[in-house]
């Protein structure tokens, strides 16, 4: 019997020494998409001043007007981040990936500012 106990208290320790690293890194890769989102947060903001482009509906960036290359690698990159951070929470939260992105176009619309193109639930595009 005491045997069956310290396996077991061994096979438990074992399994949380092995979730730890999985977790920090997980961790670490939401961090780092939070940092590069924090880092473009400047040219996404003169994007969407510039009327280049504006916030869809699903919580991503969406063109409004022709965009040089540089300028549709940013949002690009900005979609992969934000697309990446949403079914990262989506997990967390027990929730889909769809609900998530509609969740934060929703909280993009309310703190937009005035004149920068978003997106209505029903799909029409108006300036806040």
């Amino acid at each position: 019997m005491k045997t069956i106990r310290i396996t077991l208290s061994l096979i438990l320790t074992l399994s949380a020494l092995a979730v730890l690293p999985q977790s920090a890194n997980a961790q670490a890769e939401e961090n780092g998409i939070k940092q590069r989102i924090l880092q473009r947060v400047g040219t996404v903001d003169e994007l969407k001043i510039k009327a280049l482009v504006g916030e869809n509906n699903k919580g991503l960036l969406e063109q409004r007007a022709m965009l040089a290359p540089a300028q549709t690698k940013v949002m690009n990159e900005e979609n992969a981040d934000r697309k990446a951070l949403y079914a990262i929470l989506a997990k967390r939260l027990g929730l889909s990936v769809t609900v998530v992105g509609q969740g934060r176009a929703e909280s993009i619309r309310k703190k937009s500012a005035p004149k920068l193109w978003i997106q209505e639930p029903s799909g029409k595009w108006l300036q806040k």
